[in-house]
Order: structure tokens, then sequence, then C-alpha cells
């Protein structure tokens, strides 16, 4: 209570155009993932608009390519993975707003391929009928969960997620495949509307009318895990190619999957430049200035149902 106290008092104060006026010469790059209602993320958008200068991704690339000057307290929002969430909630919302917006496409997602990795150990924790269970967890022993309510079992899935993050791709695949028999349950073929990803389509119609696309890889692994260069390559240059065919135009930002430093090697940067990106992001928080490396770009992670001072934290960089 008493932080909350202090936080409202430095909101009162002017606390938070101070931060901005401080930090108005470097750019803040929001992340989302989800979306799910429309009303708290109008409201992020009119203070977004009321304090900012949203910028997209191509004038990023511009400002850091070639020195094209950026407005001061410029904001880019980038958007992971590419649920169909957003076509249906956020999409209208940037429009109607006039912000700018990136999503970072999971090729294989969309092409229907596979629903994330991430998302299916959710879903069957969240539906197993075992109240609880013993899973042989990859590299730390054996994992003993009680699935006794909803809390726990989201408790569950976090930890095998975490760990599973921490192995190397082809053991994460197994495990993948072994954890449904532990759960005793069968995952739909296709992702469930929760987790589904926007078709084709919508991405077309969406980047008609100005939202930017970036890749995400094909299959979302965790790129400091995987070893084999040729396996790098068609992650990050086939899901480039992938969505330069259904868009006809080139495909210039990427994004590291879970982005933190020890996920993103110097071959998967390295591999990111070979392909010919202008820009890459990570998930390391802070602002960035005009001689950031633009192959491993800091973002600030947010999401629609924040409470609105911390949102208006984050935003000015006060929160990072």
């Amino acid at each position: 209570m008493l932080k909350r106290a202090a936080l409202g008092a430095l909101h009162i104060a002017g606390g938070l155009h101070i931060a901005r006026w401080m930090n108005r010469k470097g750019l803040r790059i929001l992340m989302y993932h989800h979306f799910s209602e429309r009303e708290p993320l109008e409201r992020q958008c009119a203070h977004i608009r009321s304090h900012f200068a949203p910028v997209s991704l191509s004038q990023v690339g511009d400002w850091l390519e070639h020195g094209t000057r950026l407005p001061d307290n410029a904001l880019a929002v980038t958007v992971d993975d590419g649920y169909r969430n957003f076509y249906r909630v956020a999409y209208p919302v940037f429009r109607e707003y006039g912000i700018p917006a990136i999503v970072y496409l999971v090729s294989d997602f969309l092409d229907g391929k596979l629903w994330l990795w991430v998302d299916r150990v959710r879903y069957a924790f969240r539906h197993s009928a075992r109240t609880n269970v013993e899973i042989e967890m990859p590299g730390n022993g054996v994992g003993r969960f009680i699935l006794g309510s909803p809390e726990e079992r989201k408790a569950a899935a976090l930890a095998v997620n975490g760990s599973l993050k921490t192995r190397p791709n082809p053991e994460r695949l197994q495990f993948l495949g072994r954890l449904t028999e532990q759960l005793s349950i069968r995952l739909p073929e296709l992702a469930p509307e929760e987790y589904a990803p926007m078709t084709w389509t919508e991405v077309q119609e969406a980047a008609a009318h100005g939202i930017e696309f970036g890749a995400h890889t094909r299959t979302h692994p965790i790129l400091s895990r995987v070893e084999a260069q040729s396996e790098l390559m068609a992650e990050i240059a086939g899901s480039k190619q992938r969505i330069e065919e259904e868009l006809g135009r080139p495909t210039l930002h990427f994004c590291y999957p879970n982005g933190s430093a020890r996920d993103i090697s110097a071959e998967a940067v390295a591999t990111v430049r070979a392909a010919g990106f202008q820009t890459a992001v990570t998930t390391q928080p802070g602002l960035n200035y005009a001689l950031a490396d633009p192959f491993t770009l800091r973002r600030i992670g947010v999401e629609p149902g924040l409470e609105p001072l911390y949102f208006e934290r984050c935003a000015a960089a006060l929160a990072v």
C-alpha cells in the first residue's frame, strides 16, 4: 500500500512528465502478445497518442541504418507470435488511433502445421483429467505436480515450459511428444480458438491497411538451443521467405523467440544478419538510442490488462 501511495504521489507530482522528458531521445519499443478486450487497449492507445510519437519499425530501421531522425519520445508497438486475437481485437483499435504496429509471425503456425509449443503445454495441464502426476523433467529429475486447482495447473505448466526453454531443441521436441501420454490427454490437431493463429488472408488485409509483419522463425524454437547451422538458417530465413511469399514484399524485421540474453546465440544473430533483415528485437528491457545495435534492440513488455498507472510508468521507461 505504501508503494502504491508513493507511486500515486509521484504521478500527481508530475514524475511521469519528468521521466518522459529525460528519456525523450530514447526509442521505447512496446511488446504485446495477447488481446482479449478493446477497452483496456483503447485506454493505452489514448495515452500513447497523448504523450508519445508513434513510429513504425520501418522508421526505426531507417533511423538506425541511415540516421533518419526520429521524433522525441518515439514509441513503436510490436506484437509477438501472430495470434488471431490481434486481428479481432487489437488491429481495429490501432487502426482507429493511427498507431503503427508490427506483428512477428511464426510461419508454420499460420500454415497450420503446428500450434505453439508453450501453448500445447498449457493446454495439456489445463485439460488433463489427472489430479497429480510425476514427470521426468529434461535435465531436472522428476517433477511432482498436484493438479487440484486451476492455479496449480497453471504453475505446473509454467514450471515445465521454463525447464524446456533451457534444453536442446531435439530434447524439447521429444519431451513434448511424451507429455501428453503422461497427462493422459490427446491434443487437438489444430490450435483451439484461444491459441489460434491469424489466417494469411487476415495478414494480407491488415498489411494492406498499414500493419507491418516481421518474422519470428518457422516453429518458435529457442535459437541458442538450435545446434545445427542449417536448422538455424531454415528457421530464420525460412520464415522470412514464407512471409514474403504471402505478402509479396520484403520482410525486413525479425524477433528472437523468448528473446532473453541466454536465448540468443552469436550464431543466431549472425544468421539474422545474413538472411537480410534490417532489425531484430529481443525481450531485454530498456530504451534504444541512435548507436544501438539494430540486431539486439530492447523492448518493454506490456499487456492490455496492466493497471493503467503501471502501463504509464512502463511507457515512460520508469518500470524497466
